[in-house]
């Protein structure tokens, strides 16, 4: 794999609301690159526009202006066929609450993105059991999420992230239900993951410790990157 290659270009990415008439620019102008294999840390306060800015790159809502480019496509753009295979196929989501569904086992949990895109589970078998044999899930493949402790459900949710091989995992807060030990394990095995079965990771986190874990890492304040670079003391202003 090519980790030179960028793979995500945001480009003066914009979003503006109007709420009773009264516009607010959530975005102003962000632009920042992701390369193949990287993992991103987006850190910033509530309202910052962290969220908002996950939520374009995941195609949830448009930008006002500006492109989010993926290996080169303008995702911005996309409709139909396009969207739905980006979506399915391209990008994979893991969220804080986990989100998986009490009446699936781990197992049916993990294979549901690909019933939904209409996908052959069947050649995802061999990739499953390697994910998770990767994640140490194997024992609980079988049982259900209330049988799971929180670690284990948000290693099942990561396994799912993973199952449709996306170029890019976007991760909402993935660690905020996890105790502080848990959360670093999880994401330490989710960067081991990511460069196992090159997947490039954006991460929003509001965790100092988990932010330090990432290869780059941007502040975002009032819908503008504040700051940029490496977590380890080494950012710069924007």
């Amino acid at each position: 794999m090519d980790y030179t290659k960028k793979l995500l270009e945001v480009r003066d990415l914009h979003k503006a609301y109007s709420k009773e008439g009264v516009p607010t620019k959530a975005l102003n102008g962000i632009t920042f690159d992701v390369l193949s294999g990287e993992y991103l840390g987006i850190m910033g306060a509530s309202g910052s526009g962290k969220t908002t800015l996950l939520n374009c790159i995941a195609t949830v809502i448009k930008p006002t202006s500006g492109q989010i480019l993926l290996s080169g496509a303008n995702i911005s753009a996309f409709d139909g066929a396009k969207l739905a295979e980006y979506r399915g196929n391209r990008i994979g989501y893991l969220f804080q609450d986990f989100a998986l569904l009490d009446n699936l086992t781990g197992r049916e949990n993990i294979l549901l993105p690909l019933s939904i895109h209409n996908i052959d589970s069947s050649i995802a078998e061999k990739h499953l059991n390697d994910i998770a044999g990767f994640l140490g899930i194997t024992d609980v493949l079988s049982k259900f999420p209330a049988q799971m402790s929180g670690g284990q459900k948000q290693r099942v949710a990561a396994a799912r992230s993973l199952i449709s091989n996306p170029d890019i995992i976007l991760a909402d807060e993935p660690t905020g239900n996890l105790d502080s030990k848990t959360s670093t394990d999880v994401i330490a095995l989710l960067k081991l993951t990511g460069k196992e079965f090159a997947q490039t990771i954006v991460m929003i986190t509001h965790n100092e410790e988990i932010a330090t874990m990432a290869d780059q890492m941007i502040r975002i304040e009032d819908g503008r990157i504040f700051s940029a670079g490496v977590p380890d003391g080494g950012e710069k202003d924007a």
